[in-house]
């Protein structure tokens, strides 16, 4: 069984326990049928492994969050954080969901329970039961974490009112699975709402000057890991006001600024920053606020607010992207598919956009493909505080409605709406975790 398993048209009304928006963590996991766990030998008995993948949601205004299994929709397990997680997002395999407290000055993770392991001649999977881990972080106000191609880094704000500085750390998986907390942090000398980006042994984080009126940075260096810390390599010169969101690709790192992207490259061991600046689609006010890239792809992509522009680093060129919002529509999120082949952008008023990419004179163009109502509401009955949110799997997105209480599967490919998952509380947050690629079907001895 691959990604590609057409899910059945299936409502499961969910009867979860509710946990108090604060308190200890606790986990309940649903009955089910026996889940093979690995041992220390190979058997090659593993029961079916889930090539669907498991979803986990967070719950408006507590610290419950569900893991349901996406082969039959079925709740799989609930956990109970030890506060109400702000930010939600996946590890480089996406075994691993990150939950950002950022309020409670915390980031706590949980096993989602698929994983595969090189086994030389094959790619071996596994499949357990969802887990809360030991391992966390704990530092003043975490908010950003960007995902490199195994690496994470998460940047701690800090508090000037309280005085403490700003901190930045870099780990991998390897760390989350073993609990283990040799890894290197940056300490800042004063606080700021920065960025960093974690690439091999390097580390490429804003700085701020204390004296400046804004919390915003203005300039990014380069930190190389030294053990439990690093070391300031190099400052850029090139200035960026009013820094806010990052992104990397294969061949650089990006920061977004008020006048254009500062691009970082590499040649020789050598590093270099240069800028493009914003093109002549930006008005007064306008800015790129976040970036987005595909690891293996080689544009970048700048969101200013319902405007996205593509950024090609190469030819120093910024270009207005012509999505076709629908009308009174703001950008809500923008992701790239697993493949780089689909840009997926979902809006206020309900509608998910996709589109396919085009190659056209040895660049890279992207064309709407597919434009979807995906809710039947009045968006003006949307509980406050809340939106419509979305997360992909390798071939399917899934968007959930606070006003419906449900989550719908739309195929990446044709477009077509094939689940339909009913909750019983209102859906904050949601990501897709579980194995990337066709792994199920290329476990072949």
């Amino acid at each position: 069984m691959t990604l590609q398993t057409q899910l059945k048209h299936l409502s499961l009304i969910i009867g979860a326990t509710m946990l108090a928006a604060c308190g200890d963590a606790t986990t309940q996991i649903i009955e089910k049928d026996p889940i093979v766990v690995p041992g220390d030998g190979d058997d090659h008995d593993h029961g079916d492994v889930s090539s669907a993948g498991r979803l986990l949601v967070t719950s408006k205004g507590s610290n419950q969050v569900t893991l349901f299994e996406l082969e039959d929709n079925s709740l799989l397990a609930s956990i109970g954080l030890t506060f109400e997680p702000a930010y939600l997002y996946a590890s480089p395999s996406k075994r691993y969901a990150m939950l950002v407290q950022r309020n409670d000055n915390q980031v706590e993770f949980i096993d989602g329970g698929l994983w595969q392991e090189d086994h030389g001649d094959h790619l071996h999977p596994y499949q357990q039961a969802p887990a809360l881990m030991d391992f966390s972080l704990n530092g003043s106000r975490p908010t950003h974490v960007t995902v490199g191609a195994s690496q994470v880094a998460v940047f701690f704000d800090g508090d000037g009112q309280n005085g403490v500085n700003a901190s930045a750390a870099m780990f991998d998986e390897m760390h989350i699975g073993s609990d283990n907390n040799d890894y290197p942090i940056q300490e800042f000398d004063t606080h700021m709402h920065g960025a960093a980006q974690a690439r091999g042994e390097n580390l490429f984080a804003t700085l701020r000057d204390a004296n400046s009126a804004t919390t915003l940075p203005d300039r990014i260096a380069r930190f190389h890991a030294h053990g439990d810390h690093f070391h300031q390599e190099e400052t850029y010169e090139v200035i960026c006001p009013v820094l806010h969101g990052s992104a990397q690709n294969h061949d650089a790192v990006a920061f977004a600024c008020g006048d254009g992207v500062v691009v970082i490259t590499e040649q020789d061991g050598q590093f270099s920053a240069s800028k493009i600046v914003n093109s002549a689609d930006f008005t007064e006010g306008m800015r790129i606020g976040s970036l987005r890239a595909h690891l293996a792809g080689e544009q970048f992509f700048g969101i200013a607010g319902s405007q996205v522009f593509v950024i090609n680093h190469e030819a120093g060129e910024m270009e207005k992207l012509d999505w076709q919002p629908h009308e009174g529509a703001t950008l809500l999120a923008m992701e790239l598919s697993l493949d780089g082949e689909t840009l997926v952008i979902l809006d206020s008023q309900g509608y998910l956009s996709l589109l396919q990419a085009h190659a056209h004179d040895n660049e890279l163009h992207w064309e709407l493909a597919h434009k979807l109502d995906i809710s039947e509401a009045d968006v003006a009955d949307m509980p406050e505080g809340s939106r419509f949110e979305m997360t992909l799997s390798g071939e399917q997105v899934f968007v959930a409605s606070p006003i419906e209480k449900h989550i719908l599967s739309v195929d990446l490919h044709d477009a077509t709406i094939s689940t339909e998952l009913e909750l019983d509380f209102v859906p904050q947050k949601l990501t897709w975790l579980g194995i990337v690629g066709e792994v199920a079907d290329a476990h072949d001895h």
